[in-house]
Parts: structure tokens; sequence; C-alpha cells
């Protein structure tokens, strides 16, 4: 008997029709034909019988059943316990990743590292940049990926760039802005100071108060699709624009356009876990910007 007869016998039990099974297992109805007369040559008894509406299993068949239950029993039993003490000696990272960072970038970056490393797992934290910063230095991350220049004493790796744009519903003359609606989504303080900084080049005042705070950068993008209104941020050149948003880049007077740098961070420690090494190496092999 191999392994997967078991699993025809059962399923075989539960949907009597060989057409069936033979699609819930992906095989042939040949296939399972050959299997299920092979078996009894092997085990020297019929199993099942073939009637026009299907298949009947005989007493024998039956025997097999209760057998096989317990088998697919044991074996999931035998595959969850592998799976719990491969988790046991699993070490964890903790990570914090910025939010637009985690939604655009993080996952493409990780997933080679986690295929090579199944023995460690990854626990990711969103945060605002500045918190996860301080996190960081409370020792209570590992190590993160954000946006900004959150880096004073700390290692950083330069893994991305993001420009800053208007965006709006439909075109606009920019001369225009201060007499439109501004929504505000919740980010950095860093990040805001760079739109303000931009702001009082461009217009010669103050970056004015928001009309509205959307708070996620989702429900910010949702509202200015609704309106006569604008949205000052920094997108990735991977940015999906599903609400078919004009996006306006936004430049200083000497036309450079402003941007907004991501980083890799990391405590300076003796003492710090192979486990994290193993991370910072591969960061800085296959994430960092080479400037």
């Amino acid at each position: 008997m191999r392994d997967s007869d078991w699993k025809i016998i059962y399923e075989l039990h539960q949907n009597p029709s060989i057409t069936k099974v033979s699609g819930l297992l992906y095989k042939s109805q040949s296939a399972i034909t050959k299997r299920l007369q092979s078996m009894e040559e092997e085990l020297q008894c019929r199993i099942v019988e073939r009637t026009p509406q299907g298949v009947t299993f005989t007493k024998e068949g039956e025997f097999l059943f209760q057998m096989a239950e317990k088998y697919l029993q044991l074996e999931n039993e035998t595959q969850e316990g592998l799976r719990k003490l491969r988790e046991e000696h699993k070490e964890t990272i903790l990570l914090g990743s910025a939010y637009t960072y985690t939604k655009y970038s993080l996952y493409d970056v990780l997933n080679p590292f986690t295929a090579a490393h199944p023995n460690i797992s990854i626990r990711v934290i969103n945060k605002q940049s500045n918190y996860l910063y301080e996190m960081l230095m409370e020792g209570k991350l590992d190590a993160a990926f954000i946006r900004s220049d959150y880096t004073a004493g700390v290692y950083h790796e330069l893994v991305d760039h993001t420009a800053a744009y208007c965006v709006t519903k439909d075109p606009v003359d920019m001369d225009q802005l201060p007499a439109m609606d501004q929504v505000a989504y919740q980010t950095n303080q860093k990040t805001i100071g760079q739109i303000a900084d931009w702001w009082t080049e461009r217009f010669g005042t103050e970056l004015p108060a928001p009309s509205e705070d959307a708070g996620y950068i989702e429900f910010a993008f949702r509202s200015i699709a609704e309106g006569n209104k604008y949205l000052l941020c920094f997108l990735p050149d991977n940015f999906v624009n599903e609400y078919h948003l004009t996006l306006t880049p936004l430049f200083t007077k000497d036309r450079k356009q402003i941007s907004r740098n991501s980083w890799f961070i990391y405590k300076k420690e003796k003492n710090r876990r192979a486990v994290v090494d193993e991370l910072i190496r591969y960061v800085e092999k296959n994430v960092k910007i080479r400037r």
C-alpha cells in the first residue's frame, strides 16, 4: 500500500464516484481505477463494487476506510507535531516598518530572506517612523525600515527614495492651492516638515491647517477622489493609482524634486543576536542603495 492509497480510499468513501475523486486528487480516472485494482490484488480482497450509481464499499472496504481514517489522522498529527517543534526552535526578529514601506516594499524585500532562512520568524510592527525610531532606541525592536531621517545614534542604510507629489482629482493650477481644502493623513513630523518647507518656499506663508484629517493615507486618496481638495505626500515608484488621481511632482525653486529617504536602521550593540546580524548582512548586500 502506498501512502496515497489511503487518501484514495478515504475520499472514495466520502464521495462514492471515481469521477469526483479523480478531480479532488488531481488524478485521472484510469489512474484511480488502476490503483484500486492494485490494492485489491495486493490485499487479496474486493474493496468496492462498481455500480451505475458509483461504487459501494464491501465489508473489507469498510474496514480499510476505518484504517484510512486512522492513518490520515496520524499523518496530520505527525505533521502538526513536527510543525510545532519547528516553530519552537525558530528565532524571532522584531522588525519595525513604516506603514507605506510595508504596503509597497517590505514583503518583496523580505521574501528572499525568509525563504533562505526557514528557521527565522519575522514579526512586523507597523507604526509611524518616529515611533519606530523610539522603539528601537528603547530596545523594543531589533531593526526597522523607516521613512525620513530618523538616524541619530543608530546605524542606517539607505534603502529607498520616494518623491513628493500634490495629489488632486483633476489637474490644477498649483498657484490655486492656497484657495483649496487640504486633506492630511497620519505621518511623521520630519515628513510634515519637508512639506511645510516646500510650501513656505513656494507660497511665502506657513503651511495652512488641513480642513480634513483622513487618518490613513488610503482614506485620504478616497477623499481626494470625491472633490476639489489636495493632498501633499510622498509616493513610491510602484504606487498603484487605483482612483486615477492627478499626481503633480513638487519641485524647489531651482527645479529639484522634493524627495524623502527611507532607511534600514539598527542599534550599535556588541551582543546582537546572530539572526539579526543575518538580516543586517542581507540588507547591506541586497537592499541597500549604493551611493
